[in-house]
């Protein structure tokens, strides 16, 4: 079951047996909690047959399932990351055999926060006898209709492509979406669509699109907007060893999917192998329209290096960062040089 059709269920109020929710995407995922406690507590006294059990132990868990609800057909039993989900405990085998037991009645659900261990024997279990639901980030298409539906039901719009570059800009995480979404409503004030301008001028950027950002800075040859971007950075609390590590690992996507270019592989193949979003993968195409293999690859080793000599001692981190961004620029300018001398060539 994915989290559609458990919103399905539970918009028809249909919920029934044992269910587990775990997934990195929690706004999701407590949205659909929130949903399951409406369904069961719709009714008087309705907050009587909910239940929230911290780490039970196996007794007080079955207790708790097999308490009939109070004027309602149905109970609520929520159990928060048990050791023996989130942990290296296992659960006994008493509580595995009881899941095929659970009473008509009783909802069960196990919620994760996070990923969950698939080889654990009770989520194998739940798999067998119940519902496993994993709130995974969404994909392009369903995030970007979410984020509209957001702006929709405050009375304002939102194209395609200003809902994906909001989502490039500030992540995919819906959480922090939603705290994006709120300040562009706020700042849009009486106008009734949510612009490009709009995104630029409030939305907070992620580190992963500012170091992108900065790599747009050195290829625009905008040297002191891209040191800017360091320095806002840096004040928000990124450590330059961090930033490093977030330009090497732009410099290697623009590598690997220069490589994929080559191969001739799709923009979803791209997004699937790299583990990214196709709009993600759509931008770092763009940028190697101004940028040649080489010069992509060269990148990543003086990133690589910079790195070894930092955790090496040979340099310090204070003034690395900015050596290392010096150096690009250096680099971009040999190939920006080097492709003018072959342009004169052919031309003459």
């Amino acid at each position: 079951m994915d989290r559609k059709e458990l919103a399905k269920q539970i918009q028809g109020g249909h919920l029934s047996g044992v269910y587990l929710l775990d997934g990195p995407e929690e706004h999701l995922k407590q949205e659909a909690v929130a949903g399951m406690i409406r369904v069961v507590s719709d009714g008087p006294m309705g907050d009587l047959n909910v239940a929230t059990l911290d780490n039970p132990e196996t007794d007080e868990l079955i207790a708790a399932c097999e308490t009939l609800p109070f004027l309602s057909e149905k109970r609520l039993i929520m159990v928060k990351d048990p050791p023996y989900l989130s942990g290296r405990a296992e659960a006994d085998d008493r509580l595995k055999d009881y899941l095929i037991h659970v009473p008509p009645f009783c909802v069960l659900v196990f919620i994760c926060h996070g990923k969950v261990d698939a080889r654990k024997s009770l989520v194998r279990q739940i798999g067998k006898t119940g519902q496993v639901i994993t709130f995974s980030p969404m994909g392009d298409a369903d995030l970007n209709a979410w984020i509209r539906d957001a702006f929709q039901s405050a009375g304002k719009v939102c194209s395609v492509a200003v809902a994906s570059q909001l989502a490039f800009v500030a992540g995919s995480d819906t959480a922090l979406l939603l705290g994006e979404i709120g300040k562009l409503i706020s700042y849009s004030g009486d106008a009734e669509e949510i612009t490009m301008e709009d995104i630029a001028a409030v939305t907070s950027r992620s580190s992963e699109y500012a170091a992108f950002e900065i790599i747009n800075a050195v290829m625009d040859n905008e040297e002191s907007r891209a040191f800017s971007l360091m320095r806002d950075m840096l004040l928000g609390g990124e450590t330059r060893i961090g930033i490093l590590a977030m330009l090497e690992r732009q410099y290697r996507m623009l590598q690997h999917v220069s490589i994929m270019k080559r191969e001739n592989r799709t923009q979803d193949e791209m997004a699937r192998l790299l583990d990214v979003k196709p709009f993600v993968v759509g931008r770092y195409l763009q940028q190697l329209r101004r940028l040649s293999a080489r010069t992509v690859r060269e990148s990543v080793k003086l990133c690589i290096d910079t790195e070894y000599r930092i955790k090496s001692g040979q340099l310090n981190q204070e003034g690395a960062l900015e050596a290392l961004m010096i150096r690009l620029y250096g680099l971009l300018r040999i190939y920006m040089k080097a492709e003018l001398s072959l342009g004169r060539r052919l031309f003459l």
